[in-house]
């Protein structure tokens, strides 16, 4: 086991006598995405009120709140691909909680590129093209997961023909 695994069963505690009973562990795993779910909706919705509410030192918390958001998902993702299973192959972006999530977080970048008004984002061309690059670069994300997705769907029915 490697120690980053070693790391994150710490940080769970996940050895504890407690996951031995089926019922109880269930139950906490479920009780756990419930809460880890709660935090970054919280998240998004604070990291997009701050900066237009609390100006700059809005926008610097919004952006410290987004990047512990994000150490958050690499951290649970990167579990669960060392434990063989891919988040991504699952994945559906058209669900309503998805776009209100993806919704906050815009809100939240636009807001603080905004109060925290970086130099290189004076002119309207440039803030046209921060946001000409942002929706390419959302496009080949999506256009990346579901690549990985098809891939998987062929893995798995040439895997059944065998």
């Amino acid at each position: 086991m490697s120690t980053m695994m070693k790391a994150m069963r710490f940080v769970g505690d996940l050895d504890d006598d407690f996951y031995k009973d089926e019922r109880q562990r269930d139950v906490w795993n479920e009780a756990s995405a419930v809460g880890l779910q709660s935090v970054f909706w919280a998240i998004f919705v604070s990291s997009a009120i701050l900066p237009w509410g609390a100006g700059r030192t809005g926008a610097w918390i919004s952006l410290a709140l987004l990047i512990v958001a994000l150490f958050g998902s690499l951290i649970t993702i990167i579990y669960a691909k060392r434990r063989d299973v891919d988040v991504y192959v699952l994945s559906t972006y058209g669900r309503p909680r998805v776009v209100i999530s993806i919704a906050l977080y815009l809100v939240a970048a636009v807001g603080i590129m905004a109060r925290l008004e970086f130099d290189s984002y004076e002119e309207s061309s440039t803030w046209v093209g921060a946001l000409v690059g942002a929706i390419i670069g959302g496009g080949v994300a999506i256009a990346i997961v579901k690549l990985h997705q098809q891939r998987a769907k062929r893995r798995e029915a040439a895997e059944e023909l065998l």
